[in-house]
């Protein structure tokens, strides 16, 4: 196996210039070439742990996750990797699903740098306390007692797109499929929806549930039983997308003339359903980006404000054809005219 002293044979380089070349440090253009050539005819490659424990970093990132199943999830791990891979950081993934689980001593043990996490809310705490020595970002959701750098959707913006996408083509009865209230990205989607139609007197119908497929299947049904069941319903991620058009196929009523519907992170999805469907969704690459950014800009000045950083990104709209225009004439705003607020249940 070649060392430095055979790339020192090839070059005549001091072994002190190569070594600075492969810590990472500044050296002339030439000799950067001529270590480069010989690396490449001898094959050879450094060992990153003896180089790690001689600097005493890991030149490794921590990806703390709820789960692996989730194809958000996964898509933030590939853009993290892409982002921190230019900057020479390698990522250590673990997932933490359960308050028994630990996941997060794991990663520190590994002398990571920092952590970028969709936060599972009972590792709040020891994430608080790894912020005070190395940076953490978090991403997606909002969990209490949790302070640190976060890059977020837009979420309420974007239920309150849905709602008003719904609006001006004429739909006065209007549903949301938002999943479990207690999952902070999904409530405010929901609450967006809801402010939203509320703002023009229009009550709209949130049932509540798991945000699963069969959660937005069971969801679905519901609304589609309420007398008199919603014109148009926004579907708030992409397993109650899937579920609730599980719900309509069911049905026998035909999307987009039927029942128009608005789905979220489900453009594949899209793709297989007649018409087209419109849906919103997270640009989950930027996201992934924005968040190794914050990141690398927290180890670049460790002497930096400490205060948490929020960077909020906009949902993207994708039309389709499954919403279209219906005229059901001025919502019922009661025998005093006063303007219907806030969601009901199902």
């Amino acid at each position: 196996m070649s060392t430095y002293k055979d790339i020192q044979r090839l070059t005549g380089l001091s072994l002190a210039t190569i070594s600075k070349y492969y810590n990472g440090r500044t050296v002339l253009a030439e000799n950067r070439r001529a270590i480069e050539e010989a690396a490449e005819q001898l094959g050879f490659r450094p060992n990153d742990i003896a180089r790690n424990l001689r600097s005493g970093r890991s030149r490794t990132v921590g990806v703390l996750l709820p789960a692996l199943t989730n194809a958000f999830h996964l898509t933030i791990i590939a853009g993290v990797e892409t982002a921190l891979r230019e900057a020479g950081l390698s990522l250590l993934v673990a997932t933490s699903p359960g308050p028994g689980d630990d996941a997060l001593g794991l990663l520190r043990n590994r002398m990571i740098e920092g952590i970028i996490t969709v936060p599972p809310p009972h590792d709040a705490a020891a994430l608080t306390e790894a912020a005070r020595t190395i940076p953490v970002v978090a991403v997606d959701w909002d969990v209490p007692g949790l302070s640190t750098d976060r890059v977020v959707l837009d979420n309420r913006g974007a239920g309150a797109g849905a709602a008003r996408l719904l609006l001006d083509h004429g739909h006065r009865r209007v549903g949301a499929i938002c999943g479990d209230p207690a999952v902070s990205t999904l409530r405010d989607r929901a609450a967006g929806f809801r402010d939203e139609a509320g703002a023009d007197g229009v009550d709209a119908l949130i049932p509540a549930g798991p945000y699963t497929v069969a959660g937005g299947t069971d969801a679905m049904r519901r609304l589609l039983a309420a007398r008199p069941r919603p014109t148009a319903v926004f579907c708030a991620s992409h397993d109650l997308t899937l579920g609730a058009l599980i719900a309509i196929n069911d049905s026998g009523l035909r999307l987009g003339r039927d029942l128009s519907l608005v789905g979220f992170d489900a453009r594949e999805l899209a793709l297989a359903t007649l018409p087209r469907l419109t849906l919103f969704e997270q640009p989950t690459h930027e996201i992934a980006a924005r968040a190794a950014e914050r990141l690398l800009a927290r180890l670049a000045d460790p002497g930096a404000d400490p205060s948490p950083v929020t960077v909020t990104v906009d949902p993207i709209f994708v039309a389709g054809a499954s919403v279209t225009h219906r005229d059901d004439g001025p919502p019922d705003r009661g025998a005093a005219g006063a303007r219907t607020r806030g969601g009901r249940d199902v």
